[in-house]
């Protein structure tokens, strides 16, 4: 690949994050953010495959963005 079709690929505006670094960005365990799908508080991630799943970071940022409302009032 030469240096200007690597400068050719773009991260995506809203991409998936996968499982792994959905917690991290969380900054909880993966069965943290597992418990939160199943409570309702976060949806359940999108399936690209059977293995496969992720959430968009929109996604993340609204469930922050939530929490911190609920915690600032």
């Amino acid at each position: 690949m030469t240096a200007n079709s690597q400068s050719a690929i773009t991260r995506p505006n809203n991409p998936i994050i996968r499982p792994r670094e959905a917690a991290a960005y969380l900054g909880v365990c993966r069965s943290t953010l597992y418990r939160f799908v199943d409570d309702g508080d976060l949806p359940r991630p999108i399936r690209f495959a059977s293995q496969i799943t992720g959430w968009r970071l929109s996604t993340l940022e609204s469930f922050i963005a939530k929490h911190e409302a609920e915690v600032s009032s």
